[in-house]
């Protein structure tokens, strides 16, 4: 078999970057590669659910820079497209299923693939579960109807599709992000047309040095779907093309989009002579000069949302419990492929997860309280796997660093920006969330040590 391969830092130490095309087309036997640029694009932007990030993050970043906050917003998408970057070089040499789990599998070691897999599956199902509560968050008081309500429609629509398979879910999440950008475009210039077109300048406002980091923090939380793409690597036909490419775009439409969104917002609050958007709230904003098509927009927005970040998370999820399987480290059954449907059984335990982080966290503390826990947990689980991506990127480049200065520049940068984000955010999470994320990881180690222990009892079992 031909293998391509690279040396990193010995002659017995050697690299997979980019497989043969025998050793692919196995690892891809099951999973056809059937959606392409496009599809991945809208998919994974509408797994940023742009409406719902400009509701929460776009708001706290107002509340904390005011008029900067769309600098705040911008800042904080740069350093999400350095880290973005990262993926895009490791995207464009790694093409199978798994996304950040393959990066650690082949450059790094087979237990660290194994980890950051197990990690990654945790935070796509939590990161996608939040938004599931969030859309309860913003429609529940609306309309005086139970949680619950709102929750399982997102769900019982998002499932149905995804078991339905890959090509109706991307259909769906295609013509759904295209009506939401369009809205979200549509109210940006509908206020800015409310204002008499009058245009504040942003860097005119004066904001401390730490209350601004606060803010792109709150910034970089916005384009961050693209974590969702490259799981799904197996299925994107010229994927060395089309993932790099959909990430870079997804990073910069979801950025850009929600920036341009704020700046409206907050030029309409100045013209209008209003200040505490927190008190205010932007659908109060959107209702008092768009009357009464506001809870039509919201609710759909909302739901959309909703429906689709659990489309793109669990679709990530799924594969990477897919390519887990593959690599044996998860039971065989989680590798079945059904055709034209993917595979089901890693798409219904991801579900099945999601159902029972929502349900059970919502009964037991409540909507707002469990949308945070979701929403700090996944993040802990997003940083430390991010962190992994960087350093398989500076591994893969160590060895011709003379020729690979921006990929190094690259990783290195990407793991300083994560881990100060990191750091800073570490130290404002509650203890018991902290305790819930080493648990996880905890119990990986112990899977997998008890899986090797187990194997390693078959094979002398058998040479007995």
């Amino acid at each position: 078999m031909l293998i391509y391969a690279v040396e990193i830092f010995g002659p017995t130490e050697l690299i997979v970057q980019l497989m043969s095309r025998e050793e692919e087309s196995k690892a891809s036997e099951a999973l056809k590669r059937e959606i392409g640029l496009l599809d991945i694009v809208f998919v994974s932007f509408g797994g940023q659910s742009p409406f719902l990030s400009v509701l929460s993050y776009g708001v706290y970043a107002f509340v904390l820079a005011e008029g900067f906050a769309p600098i705040a917003i911008a800042l904080g998408t740069l350093i999400v497209l350095i880290n973005g970057l990262v993926i895009y070089e490791l995207s464009s040499r790694f093409t199978k299923a798994g996304g950040y789990m393959t990066y650690a599998y082949y450059t790094l070691s087979e237990t660290l693939g194994f980890q950051t897999g197990w990690l990654y599956v945790f935070y796509a199902v939590l990161y996608g579960s939040a938004y599931v509560i969030a859309v309860s968050l913003v429609l529940g008081p609306l309309f005086n109807i139970d949680p619950l309500v709102f929750t399982t429609l997102v769900l019982a629509v998002a499932s149905t599709l995804l078991m339905l398979g890959i090509r109706p879910t991307t259909k769906y999440a295609m013509v759904a992000s295209t009506l939401e950008a369009g809205i979200m475009a549509f109210l940006a210039i509908g206020l800015l047309y409310k204002t008499g077109w009058h245009f504040y300048n942003p860097f005119a406002v004066s904001v401390p040095a730490g209350t601004l980091s606060q803010a792109i923090i709150f910034g970089a939380g916005i384009p961050t779907g693209y974590g969702s793409i490259t799981p799904v690597s197996g299925e994107v036909k010229n994927a060395k093309r089309n993932v790099p490419l959909a990430i870079i775009i997804v990073i910069l439409l979801g950025g850009g989009l929600a920036a341009f969104d704020t700046y409206a917002i907050a030029d309409y609050l100045y013209y209008k002579h209003l200040t505490d958007l927190g008190n205010i709230g932007v659908i109060d904003i959107v209702s008092h000069e768009f009357g009464i098509i506001t809870k039509a927009i919201a609710v759909f927005a909302a739901l959309n949302d909703g429906i689709l970040a659990t489309m793109a998370f669990m679709l990530a999820a799924s594969r990477t419990i897919y390519a887990l399987a593959y690599y044996g480290f998860f039971p065989e059954k989680f590798k079945v492929v059904k055709p034209g449907k993917g595979p089901i059984y890693g798409i219904a335990l991801a579900l099945a997860g999601s159902a029972l982080a929502v349900y059970s966290l919502t009964i037991e503390m409540g909507a707002s309280q469990a949308f945070a826990t979701l929403g700090y947990l996944s993040m802990l689980a997003g940083f430390l796997v991010h962190v992994v991506a960087n350093l398989s990127l500076l591994r893969i480049s160590a060895k011709k660093w003379r020729k690979r200065l921006t990929q190094i520049g690259l990783a290195v940068a990407g793991t300083v920006m994560t881990l100060i984000i990191a750091v800073d955010s570490i130290g404002s999470t509650p203890s018991s969330y902290v305790i819930a994320f080493l648990l996880w990881m905890l119990a990986g180690y112990f899977y997998i040590e008890a899986k090797g222990i187990s194997e390693e009892m078959k094979e002398e079992r058998e040479g007995l």
